[in-house]
Order: C-alpha cells, then sequence, then structure tokens
C-alpha cells in the first residue's frame, strides 16, 4: 500500500479547503459516491490556468521542464505552440502553452471516473493506495501503470507498465510518448512512458511545478481549485472557465473534462488545430 507525502503542502500551495460547489462545480448531490467522500475530506483538486494575454512564447517553462525531469531528446512534457493568424501586413502571432491536461474524464472504471488513457491501460486497477490530506484525512484509490490520484493528478507508475502503448494511442492530445532512456518495469523489451506529473515530486514537498516557477510573466498559474481563495479559483470565477469549456479548454469536442484551463479573450484556441494522425508530431515544441 502506498501512501503519499504532503504535510507541508498547504501552507506553501495554500490547501485549504471548501466544497466543490463553492468553487462553482457540480452540485454535491451529483457526485459519485468515491468523488463526494474525497469532496467531504477536502482533497485538492489541482488545475492550471495558462493565460494566453501574458505568453510570450519564451519557451523558459520547456527547458525548466527538461531540465527537471532529465526529458530525452525528442520528447516534451510541455511545449509552446505558435499560432499566427491574418494575413500580411495585419497578422497577430500567439502563442499556446500545452501540457498534459490531467483530466476528470467522463468514462467509468468501476465507480471512478477516469479519462481515456486510465481507461486504456491493461495494468489498471490494481494495488490499493491511501492519499492522505493536507488535514491528514485518509482517501483510498487504486494504484496501476496509469492511475488518477484523489487529488486530480494522472500518473504513471513505471513498476506496473508493460510498455504496450495503449495510454499513448488513448491521449487525444499527444501529451504521452516513449521514453528512449528507460525500459518499462514489467516488459524490458519495451520503452517506458514518458509524460507531465505536474511535478508530483514538488507538489507533495508544497513546491509549484517547475514550469510556473519559472514563468516569469506568470502565464502559469497553479493550484486548488477546491481553495476559493486561492487564484485559480478566483480566475476561474472572474473569466468563467468552468462555466465555458468548450472555449477554455483543449479540443473540448474530445469530452474528457481537461484540468488545464485558457485565459483566452481573443479566441487563440479556435484558430489552433491538428490532426488526430499527427498529434504526437504536434506534441513537439520547434521554434519557427
Amino acid at each position: 500500500m502506498t501512501i503519499n507525502t504532503n504535510n507541508d503542502r498547504r501552507e506553501m500551495l495554500r490547501v485549504t479547503g471548501a466544497s466543490l460547489a463553492a468553487a462553482g462545480l457540480a452540485a454535491a448531490n451529483l457526485l459519485q459516491p468515491k468523488e463526494a467522500e474525497a469532496a467531504r475530506v477536502k482533497a485538492p483538486h489541482w488545475v492550471m490556468i495558462m493565460d494566453l494575454r501574458r505568453c510570450t512564447g519564451c519557451r523558459a517553462c520547456t527547458v525548466a521542464c527538461k531540465s527537471e525531469y532529465n526529458v530525452p531528446l525528442g520528447a516534451f512534457k510541455t511545449v509552446i505552440k505558435q499560432v499566427v493568424t491574418g494575413k500580411y501586413p495585419d497578422t497577430r502571432r500567439s502563442f499556446i502553452p500545452r501540457r498534459c491536461n490531467h483530466c476528470e474524464g467522463t468514462e467509468k472504471v468501476g465507480r471512478i471516473t477516469v479519462p481515456p488513457c486510465v481507461k486504456a491501460c491493461p495494468e489498471y486497477p490494481k494495488d490499493r493506495r491511501i492519499f492522505v490530506t493536507a488535514e491528514g484525512k485518509k482517501i483510498r484509490y487504486r494504484g496501476g501503470a496509469t492511475y488518477k490520484r484523489p487529488d486530480g493528478l494522472i500518473l504513471i507508475d513505471n513498476d506496473a507498465c508493460t510498455g504496450c502503448g495503449k495510454c499513448i494511442d488513448a491521449c487525444p492530445y499527444g501529451a504521452r510518448t516513449y521514453n528512449k532512456r528507460k525500459m518499462s518495469g514489467k516488459d524490458k523489451s519495451k520503452n517506458a512512458i514518458v509524460k507531465c506529473t505536474s511535478c508530483v515530486h514538488r507538489l507533495d514537498q508544497g513546491v509549484t511545478p517547475a514550469c510556473v516557477n519559472t514563468c516569469a510573466p506568470g502565464a502559469r498559474i497553479f493550484g486548488d481549485l477546491n481553495d476559493p481563495g486561492s487564484d485559480v479559483a478566483k480566475l476561474a470565477k472572474e473569466f468563467g472557465l468552468l462555466e465555458n469549456r468548450e472555449k477554455t479548454t483543449m479540443k473540448p469536442d474530445f469530452k474528457t473534462m481537461p484540468n488545464i484551463f485558457y485565459i483566452d479573450p481573443d479566441g487563440v484556441l479556435a484558430d489552433y488545430s491538428y490532426n488526430d494522425k499527427d498529434k504526437l508530431i504536434e506534441y513537439r515544441d520547434i521554434v519557427e
């Protein structure tokens, strides 16, 4: 049984709790039993907000992520995409930061709502684990090669991974790829899988993700949506991010319920597109 370590993060990340309803989410009576239990014990709900008004495309976030994880050449955990609209001389250049959306998902495994990558994982659900909130309360959940923690993070346990790649195929965003420097835990003939973890090793020590820490313009805002006093909760309310997911999340037609939101007053997301067959190529950070 695995227990997370997050004793100090309340002070650092203001992990105070409030009900999901207070944050503008679904009413408590619509929650599934497991999720309702998580709400009662005030599990954080980590989200990231990308403020497109502030992103300058400097790619300090991409470099910081590479440095934090020693991400292999050709693989990325976060990228910046450039979007150019209009015709010369009336053109506009914008930047869209991307990373794993740590989606809520809409499909079920047992009574738990999971995103497509977790649903597709043949090694989920497996071992029983315990998540400990900042208040010291315990929430039980199931691990696996790809699994969902009660705080919403979608994580990989390489020891349980066979390297089958079904999660790569299932992710519509191309946010997963093979790690050419590491082999999977259960099949040493296949590579491990790599993707953004929201810097879970930092979060569990009360430290913000590396990409957020290095973003000088403040385009990346990370925090607990269950905390009504957090910056993310205030911004979500100010810009209607939850109520307008079709305009504030990446590819809403996939219906994966991303936990990455965009402040996008100029409608840049609507001008950005890619084909499913190109999703892995698109998820590369190439300076143009």
